[in-house]
């Protein structure tokens, strides 16, 4: 076993991964094309072969099969998919310390999430043309990108989405479901809101949303707001914004990033928007 739970359940997933006896021959198969030599009778045997062999032989040998996984993983399918496993679960050990370097105040198992989660990106993204190293450059690149995610995360997590539910005077009582001038205002703020581009007909102008989407059309109004970047906002606040965009391919550091320069952007705009009201 590797470590805690996160770890743990990973190697339980490895044990199935290696009772597919054809998951060892194609392994093997493309070792041998590669030129990497090696006998074993499953792939947890083979692991064990190959680390035996790159302790004896040196970063010489474990570049070579490396780099022959790696050519594998960076394809779609199933067999993109085994060699990227088979890389990953060579490169647990060194996951682990990445993760106790990082965890400085969280959750052992959350951390280790997000590292595994960034080895996976490294491993399946691997750049070829690197010349030697590759197993200290995967723990190096899984390293930054982990560390990137969670600083992001982490800024991310102090301030939430939308700052207008921080940054705004909220009055005491809220006002009456069927407040007339309530009515008359939710019209008007779908009007300007769909006007600007910033609201698809099916939405809905309630809670957080609502407060959002009012705040982005006053600093579009105010020109505090290019309205092309009020756009931007809008359509990444919308539920099912996230899902959309790590199908498109955007990772998920990449989307903490994002998310957190909104925030960033949004907090100094609140603030006016408050002393303004």
């Amino acid at each position: 076993m590797t470590g805690p739970r996160v770890f743990e359940s990973l190697d339980a997933e490895w044990a199935l991964v290696c009772a597919g006896s054809w998951r060892a021959e194609m392994v093997l198969g493309w070792l041998r094309e590669g030129g990497v030599l090696a006998e074993a009778h499953g792939l947890a045997e083979l692991l064990v072969e190959l680390e035996c062999r790159d302790r004896a032989r040196g970063r010489v040998h474990s570049d070579r099969w490396m780099r022959v996984l790696l050519e594998r993983a960076a394809g779609d399918g199933d067999e993109g998919q085994l060699a990227a496993r088979v890389v990953v679960q060579a490169m647990l050990p060194g996951a682990v310390r990445v993760t106790q370097r990082l965890r400085a105040g969280r959750a052992f198992d959350e951390t280790g999430h997000v590292v595994v989660a960034c080895l996976y990106q490294v491993v399946r993204q691997y750049p070829l043309w690197r010349r030697g190293g590759v197993a200290a450059t995967l723990l190096l690149e899984t390293l930054h990108m982990a560390s990137r995610e969670l600083r992001a995360e982490s800024e991310t997590d102090a301030v939430p989405w939308h700052p207008v539910l921080e940054a705004a005077a909220m009055p005491d009582e809220p006002a009456a479901a069927d407040d007339p001038t309530e009515t008359v205002w939710r019209t008007v703020l779908r009007r300007q809101a769909t006007e600007a581009g910033l609201l698809r007909a099916d939405e809905v102008l309630d809670g957080a949303r609502g407060e959002l989407l009012e705040l982005l059309v006053w600093a579009v109004t105010a020109g505090l707001l290019d309205a092309v970047r009020a756009r931007v906002i809008a359509d990444e606040s919308r539920a099912g914004a996230r899902e959309s965009a790590e199908a498109a391919g955007v990772s998920a550091v990449t989307w903490r990033q994002r998310r957190s320069r909104t925030v960033r952007q949004l907090r100094p705009i609140a603030d006016q928007w408050t002393q303004a009201a």
